[in-house]
């Protein structure tokens, strides 16, 4: 069932298809042709092994697409990219059963924590009326019972509307993505939970009429209007940036080059964090992960030397 170029599964109809992984092996050279060979062995027989579950010992045949399925989410339970698998020098010599049972159960250990970040969200999201927001937390709250660990470990069984303003990077698969996407968007509802949620409104309503069902993240409008009020040396909390404001924004940052106008975001976004409690290291480099994006804006805006378009 293997050669020289990968892996091969039987796709029920007598013949066999290639499946999309050609085995290397981090090993910096030390790896013996035997090594590698006895390494295809175990693999290929803990493929057998989970085809067989996933059937319920019906059969260690199955169709093409699920035959990718099922080894996509082995190699994302042994810590494999599939995209560039080359194995871990540590799971040459390890059973490879044993192995994927340990790590089998951690994820089991990281669905339980998925559980808990839901709740986390669902207790901190700001009473702020957005459709993709609350059908993406609803679709999230299934997860645990939806995501098929054991087979499809490598699936994410949600339907995600509601777009971070950093979003999850696309190498993160199955409960990692979730639990990922959860913890962005947790930073992202405590700290709108810190403004007044009329002024979050007043924000909302002037950067996009439609927010309420329109497809638009909430926190970027405000931590940008907040990070505006304090290059100015105002205090965020009132959120809202009144034309007088503006000009002095423009007259603060149009002096200086992008190298300078980036410190000074830098340092309002600080600011920021400071003056609305925000102590999590974590949750204050989000909102300065925000001042690169705004860079461009902002230059943009300066051209003609107004930033309506980007503090309202």
């Amino acid at each position: 069932m293997a050669d020289e170029h990968g892996l091969a599964k039987s796709d029920g109809s007598g013949g066999s298809e290639q499946l999309p992984m050609d085995i290397e092996v981090d090993a910096q050279g030390f790896a013996s042709p035997e090594d590698v060979a006895a390494f295809r062995d175990r693999f290929l027989r803990l493929l057998e092994r989970r085809t067989a579950i996933y059937t319920m010992g019906d059969s260690t045949s199955v169709p093409k697409h699920v035959a990718i399925d099922i080894l996509l989410s082995v190699c994302f339970v042994l810590g494999i990219d599939p995209d560039q698998p080359e194995v871990p020098d540590r799971l040459l010599t390890v059973d490879l059963e044993d192995e994927f049972r340990r790590r089998l159960a951690q994820i089991e250990c990281k669905v339980e924590l998925s559980g808990k970040l839901w709740q986390d969200v669902c207790a901190t999201m700001p009473p702020i009326p957005n459709t993709a927001l609350q059908h993406t937390v609803a679709s999230i709250g299934d997860f645990p019972k939806r995501y098929d660990f054991r087979s499809m470990a490598h699936e994410v069984p949600c339907v995600f509307d509601y777009p971070l303003c950093h979003p999850v990077p696309d190498t993160l698969l199955g409960v990692d993505y979730i639990n990922e996407y959860l913890r962005r968007l947790l930073v992202e509802s405590d700290f709108l939970r810190r403004f007044e949620l009329d002024a979050c409104i007043g924000v909302l309503e002037r950067s996009s009429p439609d927010y309420v069902d329109l497809l638009v993240n909430l926190y970027e409008p405000i931590a940008t209007n907040a990070i505006g009020r304090a290059v100015i040396g105002k205090s965020p909390m009132p959120l809202r940036v009144s034309e007088e404001e503006r000009v002095e924004i423009v007259a603060r940052l149009g002096s200086l080059d992008e190298t300078g106008r980036a410190r000074v975001l830098l340092e309002a976004a600080l600011r920021v964090s400071e003056a609305v409690g925000v102590d999590d290291d974590g949750a204050r480099e989000y909102l300065r992960a925000l001042v690169p994006e705004l860079l461009p804006r902002i230059e943009a805006g300066l051209v003609p030397g107004e930033l309506r378009g980007v503090f309202v």
